[in-house]
């Protein structure tokens, strides 16, 4: 049985699950910030905004993130060195 998770589209084009759980780990922080600003009167109460557990909740998903692009990066076909003769040099005949 297959279950297909929507993932977000990082800029090379390719579906990514680390810049999905960034994405949507940057958001709440942002939507827990907003919500902090506000206060309501009702039974919902949210807690004051904490920019140490913030971070705290950002950064392991921002690592997974940036550490991933940098092996990515660090491994790309266009990094490996070419076993092509530079122009101008001709194979010699045996």
């Amino acid at each position: 049985m297959d279950i297909k998770v929507p993932l977000l589209k990082q800029s090379d084009g390719k579906p990514s699950a680390s810049f999905t759980m960034a994405f949507i780990g940057f958001n709440v922080v942002m939507l827990w910030l907003l919500l902090s600003i506000f206060e309501f009167s009702g039974p919902v109460k949210i807690r004051a905004f904490s920019s140490s557990d913030a971070m705290a909740f950002l950064t392991p998903l921002l690592m997974q993130y940036f550490g991933r692009r940098w092996v990515d990066a660090k491994n790309s076909p266009s990094n490996e060195v070419s076993d092509q003769k530079p122009e101008g040099e001709t194979a010699k005949a045996e």
